[in-house]
């Protein structure tokens, strides 16, 4: 063997090498980004089941504040703007997720149509407009689209 033909093997090998690096770093970035995906809808899915919970404790303000909201007494009135915020906030966190795709566009749609459910309601909505000043510009556009 000459220098020539070591000198050109240890080239191949270097390119097959450095070829080999990029197809594992091309992996690696597409399981990080599935991971990071995973972890937001968690973080989502934990969010919804603590305003769930809220929910459930306060069933019957929420239920007759969505319907007339200014049927409500003083007290249950700060316990139902208090919910809708509570609301609110779980479809801005999953907003900005959607923004910097970091969740799944069907899953950012599941969350649209039911803010949509949830705007439809007077009560809802006119909660919505007391409290949306507190929220981006961004996601208030969004919420009147809705």
């Amino acid at each position: 063997m000459t220098w020539e033909i070591i000198g050109a093997v240890s080239t191949v090998l270097g390119v097959i090498g450095g070829l080999v690096s990029v197809v594992f770093l091309i992996l690696e970035v597409r399981r990080n980004a599935q991971a990071i995906e995973g972890a937001t809808v968690q973080s989502l899915m934990n969010f919804e089941q603590a305003v769930f919970a809220l929910l459930i404790d306060n069933a019957e303000v929420f239920l007759n504040g969505s319907a007339d909201r200014d049927s409500l007494a003083p007290e249950a009135r700060f316990k139902f703007d208090k919910l809708v915020q509570a609301y609110m906030s779980l479809y801005y966190s999953a907003f900005k997720q959607h923004e910097q795709a970091l969740i799944d566009p069907e899953v950012w749609d599941a969350y649209l149509r039911a803010l949509r459910e949830k705007l439809a309601k007077p009560g809802f909505s006119a909660s919505w407009q007391d409290v949306q000043a507190s929220y981006p510009q961004s996601f208030q556009t969004l919420a009147k689209l809705g």
